[in-house]
């Protein structure tokens, strides 16, 4: 049976021990024409109370193998300023409860240019365990721990464009993307199916294991490069 392997993140998220945080939905693209508002629910699964801070922020690219083709990109498509979270506090998620946040983006300005823009919505959940000193009816609390968890927004501005080079390297595979827009393709090889995904204005060079023989770079259906080594 082949197996299948996303380059994505599923966002059930799992803290050490006992802490656990439900997020729907993992990913927005959102139409950067017009406002509008989207829901988020969060579930504490864990058998402790939480607090949840909420924040829109903007994280670099730093996989493997990522170059990015303009040192101004990251400025560029940065839009978290234009993202609003609401509440951006919960102060405390009881074991099982569910809240609802509202994520809202305005409209982007008119002189932004045509492509693909980006933020994530961070959450930052909180355990807090009462202090093991002599007092135990004091108010001082330890905090446990603390993971940051992100779904990405992306925020699309016009028709998505390709314009993108590939070529075989010699235990791999290097893809540029010069468009203001992602690149997805599926990259088979072996018993293995990943899918890929190529920001704008960004390239990728994508190591394979020394024993694939052949790989394939595929895109609706289509064999976009087939690289023999």
């Amino acid at each position: 049976m082949k197996c299948i392997l996303l380059a994505l993140f599923g966002f059930i998220v799992s803290f050490p021990a006992t802490c656990q945080l439900l997020i729907a939905p993992t990913r927005f693209v959102l139409d950067a024409e017009r406002s509008v508002t989207e829901k988020i629910v969060v579930e504490n699964t864990s058998d402790q109370p939480l607090r949840l801070d909420i924040k829109a922020v903007y994280r670099p690219i730093a996989s493997q193998g990522v170059r990015r083709l303009s040192d101004d990109v990251e400025r560029e498509e940065d839009i978290s300023d234009f993202l609003q979270i609401s509440p951006p506090i919960i102060r405390k998620l009881n074991p099982n409860q569910r809240r609802t946040i509202r994520l809202r983006l305005k409209t982007l300005p008119s002189d932004k240019a045509k492509g693909e823009y980006r933020a994530y919505v961070r959450f930052s959940p909180t355990v807090s365990v009462a202090s093991t000193g002599e007092d135990k009816t004091a108010s001082a609390f330890a905090l446990n721990f603390k993971l940051n968890t992100y779904i990405p927004v992306y925020v699309q501005k016009g028709q998505p464009t390709q314009d993108v080079s590939i070529q075989c390297e010699a235990n791999g595979i290097r893809i540029q993307n010069k468009s203001n827009y992602q690149f997805n393709a599926l990259l088979k090889y072996g018993d293995w199916t990943q899918n890929l995904v190529v920001v704008r204005n960004a390239e990728l060079i994508k190591t394979l294991p020394n024993t694939t023989p052949e790989a394939q770079l595929i895109q609706h259906e289509q064999v976009l490069q087939r690289c023999s080594f």
